[in-house]
């Protein structure tokens, strides 16, 4: 009975359904309903709910998250392409960074580039050295071609933009803007009325104020111009090169910042230090001091001209010195002989000029061509005044010539022997007299040089002092330090040098020392042998 009875309404059902339906068909195409509509309510368009109070909620936020991945997958699904402009780039540690990438007008990603992917089952993956030659590649505004693939779920789900990972790159560098269009740039910025002094630092583009141009053409912070760009420029080089100096700075450090003297006088202070710790006499025995990676030859110029040390320089790069750069070196080798010996009379330099006769001659410039070519008139007997004579010219004339000569002729002997080599096999071979008679290997900053100079004079047995400065490890990735750790900073690369003069896990020999001078001051070396009593 129930059964009869369901099939009767269900019969019944389909036929108002079927009329309904019929009726719909006929009034549309009679155009007796609207085109608006003619769509079945169950596919009509609803009216957008309105955004919550406090913004985007995280429903909102994930069905924008999974469009933009959509679209994006659409553009090109085999290769899973992007091309956009960097627009921000950020390094976690050495395995992981991070590039914001803008692939279009409105729409932005990440990029994700790291070694530590513990998932199992990738295609692709990098290594950390890897990640580290991807890093110093980055270049703000350049636009970049990626291949990329999904990241972690982890990394998507603690994410509310859009987020890939990659393993490569390809960039372009981005093209300098015309005249034109930066006037239309410094018309177009944000003028500012404040003092600078009522806003902080985070107001203010970085990009602007370091460079005067700014890459992101939606960027909200400040960008001053006229006297205030001045003012805020100096204010912030200032500040960032203060910071700069604190981070710098080691914890061990006993030198106050207050009391450190100029990186610019760091040849200057070393060659002091040298002369302190080894003595001129050990400095100067054999051929002398050898100055690896020299550069201009500053130091062994002080050695030379200021300590009476003879020093030969082993640069690899061809070095013109200007005068100017002469007279400065000269300036401040007087000044300091003056301050050491506690006055301000005259103090002859430590080398001789000789003429061209081979003869010595005195630095030391007559009286009367400092008085500028005037003589006082004298009286005689009669109280008449006696004019002065063409003789009394002529000899200030050959007095200037003289100072002249004296002088270009010091400027002209202010050198010390160069080599045009690296120190390396060759070096040992074509210049083992130089080698095996140096005093001493020394290094200020010599970036590459610096394990070189402490293997030569190790394998020699002589004494060395360097000051480290750049590790270059992504170059060097076999250091390893006793304790298996890599050596990628500046102390740990001193630590490496340190262990590689080790006596039953000790090094006995070779310490370290602070030096008094701006920016890294820590010099490694190996004092000079004790001779063997009996």
């Amino acid at each position: 009975m129930s059964a009869s009875l369901d099939k009767a309404m269900a019969m019944m059902l389909y036929e108002t359904t079927f009329t309904a339906f019929s009726d719909i068909c006929v009034k549309r195409k009679s155009g007796q309903i609207p085109l608006e509509n003619q769509v079945h309510h169950k596919h009509r368009r609803r009216p957008p709910l309105p955004p919550p109070p406090n913004g985007r909620n995280k429903i909102m936020l994930a069905k924008e998250h999974d469009q933009d991945r959509t679209h994006l997958q659409q553009q090109d699904p085999p290769c899973r392409q992007l091309i956009g402009q960097i627009v921000h780039a950020r390094k976690c540690y050495k395995r992981l960074f991070f590039l914001d990438v803008r692939v279009s007008e409105h729409h932005k990603c990440t990029v994700l580039f790291r070694s530590d992917d513990s998932r199992d089952q990738l295609s692709q993956w990098l290594s950390d050295a890897e990640v580290a030659a991807l890093w110093r590649r980055v270049r703000h505004g350049d636009t970049i071609t990626i291949q990329v693939f999904d990241p972690s779920e982890e990394e998507i789900a603690k994410r509310d933009h859009l987020v890939y990972q990659a393993t490569d790159f390809n960039h372009q560098a981005a093209t300098p803007p015309s005249r034109s269009e930066l006037d239309n740039l410094k018309d177009d910025v944000e003028l500012v009325s404040k003092s600078v002094s009522s806003v902080s630092w985070e107001d203010y583009c970085k990009f602007w104020i370091s460079s005067h141009k700014c890459l992101k053409k939606d960027c909200r912070k400040r960008h001053p111009t006229g006297e205030e760009y001045v003012s805020v420029q100096a204010m912030w080089v200032k500040e960032r090169i203060q910071a700069r100096q604190e981070r710098s700075r080691i914890s061990d450090d006993p030198h106050a910042m207050s009391s450190k003297v100029p990186h610019s006088q760091r040849a200057l202070i070393f060659s002091q230090w040298l002369v302190k710790v080894f003595g001129k006499d050990y400095l100067n025995s054999g051929s002398g001091v050898l100055d690896v990676a020299g550069g201009k030859g500053e130091i062994s110029l002080f050695l030379t001209h200021m300590f009476g040390i003879r020093s030969t320089v082993v640069e690899p790069n061809v070095r013109r010195d200007t005068p100017y750069q002469r007279r400065h070196l000269m300036d401040v080798i007087q000044k300091q002989q003056k301050l050491e010996a506690g006055g301000d009379k005259e103090v002859p330099m430590s080398s001789t000029c000789t003429d061209h006769g081979g003869g010595q001659v005195s630095r030391t410039i007559p009286e009367d061509a400092h008085d500028g070519g005037v003589y006082e008139s004298a009286s005689n007997s009669n109280g008449c005044e006696v004019v002065e004579s063409d003789q009394v010219q002529d000899e200030q004339e050959a007095a200037k010539k003289e100072r002249r000569r004296l002088k270009k002729l010091q400027r002209d002997q202010f050198i010390v022997p160069r080599l045009c080599t690296l120190l390396d096999d060759e070096f040992e071979q074509n210049h083992s007299d130089i080698l095996d008679g140096a005093s001493i290997l020394i290094g200020m900053h010599p970036d590459q040089a610096t394990e070189p100079i402490v293997d030569m004079a190790l394998k020699h047995n002589k004494p060395f002092a360097v000051v480290p400065c750049c590790v270059f490890g992504h170059e060097n990735p076999h250091r390893r330090l006793s304790n298996g750790g890599a050596v990628d900073t500046t102390l740990e690369f001193i630590q490496y040098l340190i262990e590689k003069d080790m006596i039953s896990g000790v090094s006995e020999r070779v310490r370290k020392e602070f030096l008094p001078f701006v920016g890294m001051n820590i010099v490694v070396f190996r004092p000079r042998l004790q001779p063997r009593l009996g």
